[in-house]
C-alpha cells in the first residue's frame, strides 16, 4: 500500500502548521491517555475475551499522544497517517518504531471499517510493544512539558 509522504499530507492539507504551540491542549490529552491507560489496565484480565477491544483502546492511546506531541510543536494532522508522517519525518529524536505504528492504523482501519475481528494471540504479540511505545511517548511530552 503507498503511503502519503510528508510532502503530500501537507500539499493535501492533512497536515497544517498553525504555530501554535498547545500546552494546554497537549496537557489535556496527555491525562486523557493516561485515563484510557488506567481503564485498560483494570480490565487487563478480559483480553483474551476482548482483543479486539483492546487493541483499538491502546491505538487511541498512541493516536492522542502522538496528538499531543504535534500540538506541542505548533502542527495539526487531519489524518491519522499524515500524523505518523509528521512524527517520522520532524521527531527524528523521537525512539519509536513509526512502521509499527502506520501498522497498528491499517489494523485498526480493517477493525473499524470492514468489521475485522483480531485474535488473542494478536493482542498477547502486540502488548509489550503497545505499552513501551506508550511508555516513550508519555516520557517525551512530560519531559517536552517540563514535568
Amino acid at each position: 500500500m503507498r503511503r502519503e509522504t510528508f510532502r503530500e499530507c501537507i500539499d493535501k492539507g492533512h497536515l497544517l502548521e498553525t504555530r501554535d504551540q498547545d500546552t494546554f491542549l497537549a496537557e489535556e490529552l496527555l491525562k486523557l491517555a493516561e485515563h484510557r491507560e488506567q481503564f485498560w489496565k483494570n480490565v487487563l484480565p478480559h483480553a483474551e475475551e476482548y482483543p479486539t477491544l483492546f487493541i483499538e483502546g491502546h491505538y487511541e492511546i498512541l493516536k492522542e499522544l502522538c496528538t499531543a506531541i504535534l500540538v506541542l510543536d505548533g502542527w495539526r494532522a487531519l489524518n491519522h497517517e499524515c500524523l505518523f508522517t509528521y512524527l517520522k519525518e520532524k521527531r527524528k529524536d523521537l525512539e519509536i518504531d513509526h512502521g509499527y505504528m502506520v501498522e497498528l492504523k491499517d489494523i485498526r482501519n480493517a477493525m473499524d471499517y470492514r468489521g475485522v475481528k483480531v485474535s488473542p494471540s494478536l493482542w498477547k504479540d502486540n502488548q509489550l510493544k503497545l505499552h513501551l511505545t506508550i511508555n516513550a511517548l508519555k516520557e517525551y511530552i512530560k519531559e517536552k512539558l517540563g514535568k
